[in-house]
């Protein structure tokens, strides 16, 4: 193959682990890097996001995020306090939403450097060498780097590598990434799936099909479950919401502040403009979650086809009577001193940090009142241990007892599972010559590898961290 250009494949992060996304694509000296995401749970992997980039970023000559997620983009200012200063092309609403993200993950790194820093300094230890990964100002320097690129638009990102971004309906403006590389007259296509959708969201699209490539990443966060429900999640937020005021409780919903809290808000909507559920307040009780709504609202276009032609008929989705985004600590406090029944979305999703703390310490051990959990709650973290039945909690250093009612809503989640997963990739009408399986635990991703093999025939493998492949 003379005079063909090679292309030579790495994965550097999300690589048999769900988070640090982080794929390096080289093709006859350009060097195109795949998102680059935090490493996230537990103490190692937190460690690793200081570890080198296990490449020159100053050599790079573009970055392609699919995505807003911390886990896709958060080592971005890193990159750039590295030595990157080219683009980052993504589509406008991720721009946007990692204004919001990016900024408060600076501001976590500097809290956390002060944290340390004081607790060494009480211990009379020396504190000096204690640093942030990356600071706010850090942050604004990646921003500034970022160019956005429309759904279906095909740009040069290199001499012989274009891109084209294609609608995965994961969260607003997450992409499909298909890189076109001419080589030898022809051309060559790897497609990166990044974060893929669920076809029953109520505010954005299923993912976009795509015609076979020859090379895909594909993600496989769920790829060993189905979800077995079969209720509509509108229905049982309705029913839950309806109970609890009927007794004169409040409902505490933990959200994750990009993406969930706006789905729900979608479903209240829907429920609300119907006449089903009205003159109950609805707070949304997260800075973030406030910001990234205000973010939504800004891209209608980005929304499902269903939600558009409710806003042709004069919905707007993210907005109607009873919702109240809370503004400031003072309005976020004087919630837990009105009794007056309503339904409290608040970070974090997990029930680990933020707002959602304060309202758990005051409704959990009230009977009239209910917990619902609409996402995933981690192993250790203090939604798994509520949602799990665990009585006592600890909840800001005291035990609560949950006299609260607990409950799951189901069918929320923005990842496709092995259904969807599959749907997807059988839709490709054929096989690629190589499937490389990332963003899924290693049990996970190998599960997959094997379900795909087994169900498609195909050529399939999940790499190793730092593990590279020369693609014919």
């Amino acid at each position: 193959m003379a005079g063909i250009p090679q292309i030579n494949l790495s994965f550097h992060g999300a690589a048999r682990e769900v988070t640090g996304s982080c794929h390096l694509l080289e093709v006859e000296g350009s060097r195109i890097l795949l998102d680059c995401g935090l490493y996230q749970g537990g103490k190692e992997r937190h460690e690793r996001n200081r570890e080198p980039f296990p490449f020159a970023p100053d050599q790079l000559d573009c970055v392609v995020l699919s995505h807003a997620h911390i886990d896709h983009s958060g080592r971005l200012p890193l990159l750039v306090k590295s030595g990157y200063s080219g683009p980052i092309l993504c589509t406008a609403p991720t721009a946007s939403l990692c204004e919001i993200l990016l900024r408060d993950s600076g501001h976590i790194q500097e809290e956390d450097a002060r944290w340390k820093i004081k607790r060494l300094l009480k211990a009379g230890e020396d504190a000096s060498w204690v640093k942030p990964l990356y600071t706010v100002e850090d942050a604004e320097a990646a921003l500034g780097q970022f160019e956005s690129v429309d759904f279906g638009e095909t740009v040069a990102v290199a001499d012989n590598v274009e891109v084209r971004f294609i609608e995965a309906g994961h969260i607003l403006g997450a992409a499909i990434v298909e890189l076109i590389i001419n080589r030898g007259g022809g051309k060559t296509r790897v497609v990166f799936s990044g974060d893929l959708g669920v076809g029953s969201a109520r505010l954005l699209g299923p993912p976009e099909g795509v015609a076979c490539p020859d090379y895909l990443i594909m993600e496989s966060t769920y790829g060993d479950r189905v979800r077995e429900t079969t209720e509509d999640p509108t229905e049982q937020l309705f029913e839950i919401i309806s109970q609890t005021v009927e007794r004169g409780g409040k409902v505490v919903i933990p959200s994750f502040a990009v993406g969930r809290t706006q789905e729900i808000l979608a479903r209240l909507n829907d429920l609300v403009e119907s006449g089903r559920l009205t003159g109950i307040p609805i707070l949304v009780d997260s800075p973030m979650a406030v910001r990234a709504t205000g973010v939504f609202s800004m891209y209608p276009e980005y929304y499902s086809e269903r939600a558009q032609r409710g806003i042709d008929a004069g919905d707007k989705p993210l907005e109607f009577p009873g919702l109240k985004l809370v503004a400031n600590v003072e309005e976020s406090k004087a919630i837990n001193f009105d009794s007056t029944p309503s339904v409290i979305i608040s970070a974090s999703g997990m029930c680990d940090a933020g707002r959602v703390k304060h309202h758990l310490q005051n409704q959990i051990g009230n009977p009239k009142s209910t917990i619902a959990f609409v996402g995933y709650q981690a192993l250790h973290s203090l939604g798994r241990a509520i949602m799990r039945g665990k009585s006592p909690v600890r909840i800001f250093g005291e035990k609560h007892r949950v006299r609260a009612s607990v409950e799951t809503v189901e069918g929320l989640s923005a990842h496709a599972d092995l259904n969807g997963l599959k749907d997807w990739y059988g839709e490709m009408g054929g096989n690629p010559r190589q499937t490389f399986i990332v963003h899924g635990e290693e049990d996970v991703a190998t599960k997959f590898v094997s379900t795909v093999a087994d169900q498609f025939g195909a050529n399939v493998v999940a790499p190793e961290r730092n593990e590279g492949f020369t693609l014919n």
